[in-house]
């Protein structure tokens, strides 16, 4: 079968990547955003006063570091911060976050695991007690902050880019093709995906497109276990997931399936 992409991220230069590698391999490639991510508009020197008052600092994905970085670079801040992280522990959930954090702190960043229930029972021994700055992207997770409030001495965040819903049409017409067949349809984010899946379900096409993913007449392709998670949530058990949980691990599996 000869298969066409459905790209539904909502950072425009990551559709873009993908959209080549498909146009690279001879596919279909089309971009329907079910979410758009938009600068928060947070203030440098309100980042740098919550790292002063900090004393452990969580960053929850490879984004919310180099989201921060890019930020404070902006506004002449980064390097304040780096000496302040120094001087802080600073722990990550997930290999992209951890990695972020090396590349544009310079500090290294313990991968607690790729998921929240993975990383919470390690996370004790880290901040019991302290006072600690979470690193968001996208979305705040306030059910992660009580259970990291019932860990932590105190628990504060930081979030420089917010999560929004994209028109709706988008994600039926999305959901409309992969009911079809014939689709492959991207997640790169569990917002993404939930937002698709709720949209799908109030106008009546969820038992369609579930039906469609399970069969294999569609399939569904994420970046990595959150996001795999959160598609199995509602009732898809068939997906594809590269090994590691990184934009270029998953082009390669677009690729094989496009051969």
């Amino acid at each position: 079968m000869k298969w066409a992409v459905i790209i539904t991220s909502g950072r425009p230069s990551k559709a873009d990547l993908l959209a080549r590698l498909v146009f690279k391999h001879g596919g279909e490639a089309l971009y329907l955003p079910v979410v758009k991510v938009e600068e928060r508009g947070a203030d440098a020197q309100e980042v740098l006063e919550a790292l002063a008052w900090s004393e452990a600092v969580l960053f929850m994905t490879g984004q919310s570091a180099w989201g921060l970085a890019e930020m404070l670079k902006r506004h002449s801040a980064l390097e304040k911060a780096k000496e302040m992280l120094r001087s802080r522990v600073v722990v990550c959930r997930g290999s992209k976050a951890s990695g972020n954090v090396k590349t544009q702190f310079g500090v290294e960043c313990p991968n607690l695991g790729e998921t929240i229930d993975e990383m919470m029972p390690k996370i004790g021994q880290y901040v019991s007690g302290k006072r600690l700055l979470v690193s968001f992207y996208g979305v705040v997770d306030s059910e992660l902050l009580e259970k990291l409030r019932a860990v932590a001495g105190e628990v504060s965040y930081v979030q420089t880019y917010s999560t929004v819903e994209a028109p709706e049409e988008n994600a039926l017409e999305a959901a409309r093709r992969v009911a079809e067949g014939g689709y492959i349809i991207v997640f790169t984010s569990a917002v993404g995906a939930s937002t698709f899946f709720a949209a799908a379900q109030r106008h009546g096409l969820l038992e369609k497109v579930v039906e469609a993913l399970n069969s294999g007449r569609s399939i569904a392709a994420v970046i990595g276990p959150v996001t795999e998670e959160e598609v199995k949530r509602w009732g898809v058990e068939k997906v594809v997931k590269p090994e590691k949980p990184f934009l270029a691990y998953l082009a390669e599996e677009l690729a094989k399936l496009l051969k």
